[in-house]
C-alpha cells in the first residue's frame, strides 16, 4: 500500500522540482506576488529572492505530507483497519498528491507573469477550486469502504468505538460529500470570486457538521456501542 502513495508522492515532488528549476530563471527582478488573498487577488508582494524561496514552500509540504501518510498506519492503534481501507487511502493519498502538484503549477505561472496579468489570476482560483471538488467527490466515493481509524474519516468518539456507527457514519458521509463536490465542481465555472470560497465553505461545512451530529444518534442504539462518560452528551 505504502509503495504506491510513496510512488505519487515522489513523482509529486520530482515534478514540482522541475517546475522551479525552470521558473526560477524566468522570475523578473521585480517585486512579484507571492501571497493571494480568498478572491485571488495578490495582497503581498516580494523581491525575486523571497519569491524564489515562496517557490519551495509546497514542494516541502508536499513531501512532508506524503512522508506523513506512509507512516500513519504505524502511528494507528487501529492501523489493521487503516491497511483494509487500503484501497480508499491510497485514493485519496493520490489524488491530494496530484492536486498540490497542479496548484503549485499555477502558483508558478502566476509568479513569472507581469505584475499586470498577475493582478486578476480569477481562472486560477477557479482551477483550484475545481480541483478541490474532485478530491472531495473521490474522498466522498471511497469513505464508505473505510474501516475505523484514527487517521481518514470522520473520527468522533461514537464512529470510533462502534463499527456499526462507523459503517453508517460514513455511508452518509460519502453522500453529502460527494454532493458538495459535485456542487463546487459546478460552481468553479459559474461564480466568481469571493463567493467561490464561500460555495466552498457553505457545502462542505454542513456535510461534515451533520455526519457528526448523527453520528452520535446512531450511536446511541448501536448494538455494539461502547458506553463510558466520555461518549454521552
Amino acid at each position: 500500500m505504502m509503495r504506491t502513495g510513496l510512488i505519487f508522492t515522489t513523482i509529486a515532488v520530482i515534478g514540482m522540482c522541475a517546475i522551479n528549476f525552470w521558473a526560477m530563471p524566468q522570475i523578473p527582478d521585480v517585486e512579484v506576488p507571492v501571497h493571494w488573498g480568498l478572491d485571488g487577488t495578490p495582497d503581498r508582494y516580494g523581491d525575486r529572492g523571497e519569491a524564489i524561496f515562496a517557490l519551495w514552500i509546497i514542494p516541502i509540504a508536499t513531501l512532508v505530507t506524503g512522508l506523513l501518510l506512509a507512516i500513519a498506519p504505524r502511528l494507528d492503534p487501529n492501523g489493521d483497519n487503516l491497511m483494509k481501507s487500503r484501497k480508499a487511502y491510497i485514493a485519496i493519498w493520490c489524488s491530494v498528491m496530484i492536486m498540490l502538484l497542479a496548484v503549485h503549477g499555477g502558483v508558478v505561472m502566476l509568479m513569472i507573469r507581469s505584475v499586470a496579468e498577475a493582478s486578476n489570476p480569477k481562472e486560477f482560483v477557479r482551477f483550484v477550486i475545481a480541483a478541490s471538488a474532485i478530491v472531495i467527490i473521490i474522498k466522498g466515493n471511497y469513505l464508505p469502504k473505510t474501516r475505523s481509524n484514527w487517521f481518514l474519516g470522520i473520527r468522533t468518539p461514537w464512529t470510533l468505538s462502534s463499527d456499526v456507527t462507523w459503517e453508517k457514519t460514513h455511508r452518509l458521509a460519502g453522500r453529502l460529500l460527494m454532493a458538495a463536490g459535485f456542487i463546487c465542481l459546478v460552481g468553479a465555472f459559474v461564480l466568481d470570486g469571493g463567493w467561490l470560497i464561500v460555495m466552498l465553505m457553505s457545502t462542505l461545512l454542513p456535510a461534515m457538521l451533520i455526519s457528526v451530529i448523527y453520528s452520535y444518534f446512531v450511536w446511541r442504539n448501536a448494538p455494539d456501542k461502547r458506553v463510558g462518560p466520555e461518549y454521552i452528551v
